[in-house]
Protein backbone atom coordinates (compact mmCIF):
# COMPACT_ATOMS: atom_id res chain seq x y z
CA UNK A 1 0.00 0.00 0.00
CA UNK A 2 1.19 3.71 -0.87
CA UNK A 3 0.06 6.20 2.04
CA UNK A 4 -0.19 8.83 1.33
CA UNK A 5 -0.51 9.15 -2.67
CA UNK A 6 -0.38 12.57 -3.50
CA UNK A 7 0.77 14.00 -6.96
CA UNK A 8 4.11 15.27 -6.09
CA UNK A 9 6.27 12.44 -5.33
CA UNK A 10 5.98 9.04 -5.54
CA UNK A 11 5.88 6.49 -2.67
CA UNK A 12 7.44 2.87 -2.91
CA UNK A 13 4.90 0.18 -1.88
CA UNK A 14 4.13 0.18 1.93
CA UNK A 15 5.54 3.47 2.93
CA UNK A 16 5.28 6.57 3.37
CA UNK A 17 5.47 9.40 0.74
CA UNK A 18 7.98 12.36 1.19
CA UNK A 19 5.14 14.45 2.74
CA UNK A 20 7.81 15.61 5.48
CA UNK A 21 9.82 18.67 3.91
CA UNK A 22 7.85 18.48 0.73
CA UNK A 23 7.60 21.52 -1.27
CA UNK A 24 4.27 21.71 -2.26
CA UNK A 25 1.82 23.60 0.03
CA UNK A 26 -1.06 21.45 1.70
CA UNK A 27 -3.82 24.07 0.29
CA UNK A 28 -2.65 23.03 -3.07
CA UNK A 29 -4.83 20.59 -5.53
CA UNK A 30 -1.61 18.12 -5.36
CA UNK A 31 -1.05 17.83 -1.54
CA UNK A 32 -2.95 14.45 -0.44
CA UNK A 33 -2.71 16.18 3.40
CA UNK A 34 -5.08 18.91 4.23
CA UNK A 35 -3.30 21.65 7.14
CA UNK A 36 -5.99 22.00 10.16
CA UNK A 37 -6.90 24.86 11.92
CA UNK A 38 -4.58 23.28 14.95
CA UNK A 39 -1.34 23.10 12.83
CA UNK A 40 -1.89 18.98 12.40
CA UNK A 41 -2.40 17.54 9.04
CA UNK A 42 -5.70 15.39 7.86
CA UNK A 43 -5.26 12.79 5.18
CA UNK A 44 -8.60 11.30 4.09
CA UNK A 45 -8.80 7.50 2.99
CA UNK A 46 -7.23 4.08 3.93
CA UNK A 47 -4.51 3.48 5.94
CA UNK A 48 -2.03 1.28 6.12
CA UNK A 49 -3.65 -0.22 9.62
CA UNK A 50 -7.77 -0.01 7.79
CA UNK A 51 -8.41 2.76 9.05
CA UNK A 52 -10.01 5.99 6.67
CA UNK A 53 -8.25 8.53 7.78
CA UNK A 54 -4.80 9.85 9.59
CA UNK A 55 -3.71 12.88 11.45
CA UNK A 56 0.34 13.69 11.04
CA UNK A 57 2.13 15.66 14.31
CA UNK A 58 5.00 17.22 12.45
CA UNK A 59 7.42 18.79 15.10
CA UNK A 60 11.00 19.82 15.26
CA UNK A 61 13.67 18.39 17.64
CA UNK A 62 12.23 20.47 20.43
CA UNK A 63 8.59 18.51 20.08
CA UNK A 64 7.19 21.69 19.01
CA UNK A 65 4.69 21.22 16.11
CA UNK A 66 5.72 23.07 13.23
CA UNK A 67 4.87 23.12 9.44
CA UNK A 68 5.56 19.70 7.39
CA UNK A 69 7.96 21.25 5.62
CA UNK A 70 10.00 22.26 8.54
CA UNK A 71 10.07 18.76 10.46
CA UNK A 72 12.45 16.80 11.57
CA UNK A 73 9.72 13.97 13.38
CA UNK A 74 6.52 13.19 12.72
CA UNK A 75 3.69 11.16 14.57
CA UNK A 76 1.09 9.65 12.74
CA UNK A 77 -2.43 8.77 14.18
CA UNK A 78 -4.70 6.37 12.10
CA UNK A 79 -8.41 6.66 13.16
CA UNK A 80 -10.86 3.86 11.91
CA UNK A 81 -14.50 4.98 10.76
CA UNK A 82 -15.49 5.65 14.53
CA UNK A 83 -12.67 7.97 15.27
CA UNK A 84 -11.28 5.32 17.44
CA UNK A 85 -7.29 5.25 17.31
CA UNK A 86 -6.21 2.06 15.76
CA UNK A 87 -2.30 2.54 15.14
CA UNK A 88 0.23 5.27 16.12
CA UNK A 89 3.42 5.79 14.18
CA UNK A 90 6.79 7.45 15.14
CA UNK A 91 9.37 8.87 12.28
CA UNK A 92 12.37 10.58 12.25
CA UNK A 93 12.53 12.64 8.35
CA UNK A 94 15.77 12.17 6.33
CA UNK A 95 16.71 15.48 4.79
CA UNK A 96 15.18 14.39 1.31
CA UNK A 97 12.18 14.11 3.43
CA UNK A 98 11.66 10.67 3.31
CA UNK A 99 9.88 9.73 6.35
CA UNK A 100 10.93 6.41 8.42
CA UNK A 101 8.47 5.00 10.67
CA UNK A 102 8.18 2.88 13.46
CA UNK A 103 4.38 1.43 14.90
CA UNK A 104 3.24 1.71 18.20
CA UNK A 105 2.37 -1.54 20.19
CA UNK A 106 -1.05 -2.53 20.52
CA UNK A 107 -1.49 -1.75 24.20
CA UNK A 108 -0.35 2.07 23.38
CA UNK A 109 -2.68 2.58 20.38
CA UNK A 110 -5.67 1.50 22.11
CA UNK A 111 -4.89 3.22 25.59
CA UNK A 112 -5.14 6.55 24.05
CA UNK A 113 -8.75 8.27 24.79
CA UNK A 114 -8.52 11.38 23.19
CA UNK A 115 -5.58 12.11 20.41
CA UNK A 116 -6.33 15.91 20.20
Amino acid sequence: MKFPVCEYAQSEEGFYSQCASCPIDSASSGCALDELEDGNYLFEGQTPHGGVKALFLFKNNEGDKVRKRDAVHVEIHELDHEEQLIAVLYGMVDPQGMIYLKKSGPERAHSQENIQ
